[in-house]
């Protein structure tokens, strides 16, 4: 059967968000792209991880919706898919916007399903977990737990057993509940700079119709300093008496949710009587949005009080706190973030480990494959932002006194390995430990691994070798051969028509049959006048 893709791209530069997979030679593990594995404090962020977050790719308003009228007011928390809210119990803000709200809301959205009950709800605690320290002293940034979602998914709260069910130390164990988990993914994680006219109105559309003429909009969340100093809008005024955020004043280290907007509320910042968006009120010699007095969002938070915050949970934040400069009243870097989901996703190819160590932090872990079952090592790694030298001086469950807990089985979604080989021949596949040790603190083995096949039906590859004794301050390596029988992409066209440099560019491609969605990326270095690109897996 023969299938038709587009091409279609412009030859320009670009920054992608692309899978953690890279090859390997002499043993050399290069680590993983995206963000430092020890997470610190939001406002202590490294100057990578700054960068990293500014260069999300941002959404631009498509050109038919710049003269679409929009209504007065808006609210998206009525949904069903949006959840009830709950209280915060710890450092976790960036879990209850990012996971439990963001991603809980625009999966449960596209699946239509409600998010009322446990198996359409997402804990803040498996990333959180993760990500905190080990004992949750710390927060942790919503883009290192949208980063799991996108590498491995995220179990939902019936699997979990609540959203912060056995603490801030625990690590879920059992392979099936994170195989469910791998299902609900996030594809991609986009930023709006909403800090002028255009970027509000690409929010509101967000908001009010996912950018795609929907019946439903999105939602979105951002950091700023922590919102305790509320007020309330003007009595006589749109909404009057109900509390607003006129500016935040500190350091950016809390998230919040948005869900809607009204252009009707209002605040005399100046106090000269007025409510105007077309006074220079600050005396900086430019009327702009850091001027405006009228319109408002619509967000929510979780630590000042949960459901108590504000009016009942929700409050509202000048339309100026978006602009303004952050330490001066406005949000982070004038952004806030939405993601975009998987609606539909069938891991093909998964590794099933039973791990046991006595100090998690110490280790890390990494998959591979070769196309050379001589080979000792892989040929190219695929690494995970989870089980990454991190969760402090603990058992792999969590905790030191439970002699149980040293044990813990998960899973790994490495269906993107399937891109280095090819289909119906043999192939070996890798797992490594890596320990960094130096005081020999913990100790540990490798109790099981098998490669789970799910390309036609379910096949279970078990390694031969069971309870391997860690290497200490070493990498230990076991290993699978087998052959995956899957669709693989054939692209039939032996040749494309030449491309005009700084021109879009669109052709159709003839392809073989393929059962899973395809992205083709072409490679930037490889654009070449006159030349053929060589397009990547």
């Amino acid at each position: 059967m023969k299938r038709f893709l587009f091409l279609s791209f412009t030859l320009i530069y670009c920054t992608l968000f692309q899978l953690s997979l890279y090859p390997q030679h002499q043993n050399k593990l290069k680590e993983t792209d995206g963000f430092n594995s020890n997470q610190i404090e939001l406002f202590q962020l490294s100057v990578a991880d700054s960068t990293a977050l500014s260069n999300l790719p941002v959404l631009k308003l498509p050109d038919q919706y710049i003269n679409q009228v929009l209504p007065d007011n808006h609210d998206n928390s009525i949904q069903p898919y949006f959840r009830e809210l709950f209280d915060q119990v710890g450092s976790e803000c960036g879990q209850y916007s990012g996971i439990a709200n963001n991603f809980n809301y625009e999966i449960d959205y596209r699946r239509r399903v409600p998010a009322n009950i446990p198996e359409n709800q997402y804990p803040t605690h498996f990333t959180y977990n993760f990500m905190n320290g080990g004992y949750g002293w710390r927060g942790v940034s919503y883009f290192h737990s949208f980063e799991i979602v996108r590498t491995n998914g995220h179990p939902n709260q019936a699997d979990y057993g609540g959203t912060s069910a056995g603490g801030p130390s625990r690590w879920l164990s059992g392979y099936d509940k994170y195989y469910n988990g791998m299902s609900n993914k996030i594809d991609e994680v986009y930023q709006i700079q909403a800090g002028s006219p255009e970027g509000l109105l690409t929010l509101k559309h967000w908001l009010y119709d996912h950018l795609e003429g929907a019946e439903v909009g999105g939602i979105a969340c951002f950091y700023s300093s922590n919102p305790w100093n509320t007020t309330t809008l003007p009595q006589g005024t749109p909404e009057g008496g109900k509390h607003v955020i006129i500016n935040f004043p500190g350091t950016p280290g809390h998230s919040s949710t948005i869900c809607g907007w009204n252009d009707s509320i209002r605040f005399d910042y100046n106090w000269d009587g007025q409510y105007t968006n077309d006074i220079d009120i600050n005396d900086d010699g430019i009327v702009d949005m850091k001027d405006w007095e009228i319109g408002g969002l619509l967000f929510t938070d979780s630590f000042n009080g949960g459901i108590n915050y504000a009016d009942s949970g929700f409050c509202y934040m000048m339309y100026k706190t978006l602009a303004d400069i952050v330490g001066e009243g406005g949000i982070w870097n004038h952004a806030v973030h939405v993601v975009k989901v998987k609606e539909d996703y069938t891991p093909l190819l998964t590794m099933k480990i039973t791990l046991k160590h006595t100090s998690r932090d110490k280790i890390k872990v990494i998959t591979g494959v070769s196309t050379d079952i001589n080979d000792e090592i892989p040929a190219y790694v695929l690494g995970f932002p989870i089980f990454n030298f991190q969760g402090g001086e603990q058992y792999m469950q969590g905790g030191v006194s439970n002699i149980e807990n040293k044990t813990i089985e998960f899973g790994l979604d490495i269906t993107p390995l399937l891109g280095e080989i090819i289909s119906g021949r043999p192939a070996k596949f890798f797992l490594q430990v890596y320990e960094n040790d130096p005081q020999n603190i913990g100790s540990g083995e490798v109790v099981a691994f098998s490669v789970m096949d799910y390309s036609n039906g379910i096949n279970e590859i078990p390694c031969p070798q069971n309870n391997v004794p860690i290497i200490e301050n070493s990498v230990t390596t076991l290993s699978v051969t087998t052959s995956i029988d899957f669709n693989q992409l054939k692209i039939i066209n032996t040749e494309l028509p030449v491309a005009a440099i700084n021109e879009p560019y669109s052709y159709q491609l003839e392809t073989s049959f393929i059962s899973i969605p395809m992205v083709l990326l072409c490679s930037m270095d490889k654009l070449i006048p006159g030349h053929i690109s060589t397009m990547n897996k």
